[in-house]
């Protein structure tokens, strides 16, 4: 999904992220090379194959309950710095309501953020429907992409 796709999901969710304290913490740079194994298929194979760069940005974001909770969005560097809402997004937070009513959600839509670290804490929640009514963000969450969108050209500038 697109950071514009995300972020107009959940109009009802746009009050409670507002009252949360959100803390970019570090800015991460994933570069995914072609391993032996994809330069074999793309000669044999016919298949292109190519190195790929993402942005992860990993927020502390603090609810009026006052629990801290961790946020990590993956975005695609954005040098053109005018069609953010085009630009994919994955997301993943570290809250309950995160886990059992989002992640289940997002992995179907193939936005979750998801490591193996994060596949083993979220165990069975990407993989079994959830009972609860769907909700795709969590306050943190929206609050954290929220953040980001607010101060997308300024970080953007600096990669």
């Amino acid at each position: 999904m697109t950071i514009g796709e995300l972020m107009k999901i959940d109009p009802g969710r746009i009050g409670k992220a507002g009252e949360c304290d959100v803390q970019l913490v570090k800015t991460f740079h994933e570069l995914k090379q072609k391993s032996l194994l994809d330069r074999f298929k793309s000669w044999f194979g016919g298949k292109a194959v190519v190195s790929s760069y993402h942005v992860i940005f990993k927020f502390t974001v603090t609810s009026t309950s006052g629990k801290p909770y961790t946020v990590l969005i993956r975005t695609n560097p954005d040098f053109d710095l005018k069609n953010w809402e085009d630009n994919d997004c994955k997301i993943f937070c570290s809250c309950p309501d995160f886990k059992f009513r989002s992640a289940y959600w997002l992995y179907q839509k193939g936005a979750l953020f998801v490591n193996n670290r994060i596949r083993i804490e979220l165990g069975q929640a990407i993989t079994d429907k959830p009972k609860r009514e769907p909700s795709l963000l969590c306050k943190h969450s929206y609050a954290a992409l929220s953040w980001l969108v607010k101060n997308y050209a300024n970080i953007m500038k600096t990669i």
